[in-house]
């Protein structure tokens, strides 16, 4: 079965991008990142982001899961 990559969140935050991949990975979601080591041969921030895909059929939970993630760092941030 074919499945079509989306994108879930572009982001070039590192740390983000490792604590998303790892709430996806233990979700059981698959994904994918494109993009994610530009950001060590030019790091200037804003200019590379890294692209996280996710299964079309997984993007409600991916969704789901950014948002969780989200809503926890702005708690922290309060």
């Amino acid at each position: 079965m074919l499945t079509t990559m989306v994108l879930l969140k572009k982001m070039n935050d590192q740390i983000g991008l490792q604590i998303l991949c790892d709430l996806l990975e233990s979700e059981g979601i698959a994904f994918r990142v494109d993009g994610a080591g530009m950001n060590s041969l030019m790091p200037l921030p804003g200019l590379i982001e890294a692209r996280v895909l996710v299964n079309d059929f997984d993007m409600e939970a991916a969704k789901q899961v950014l948002s969780e993630m989200e809503r926890e760092g702005d708690a922290k941030h309060v």
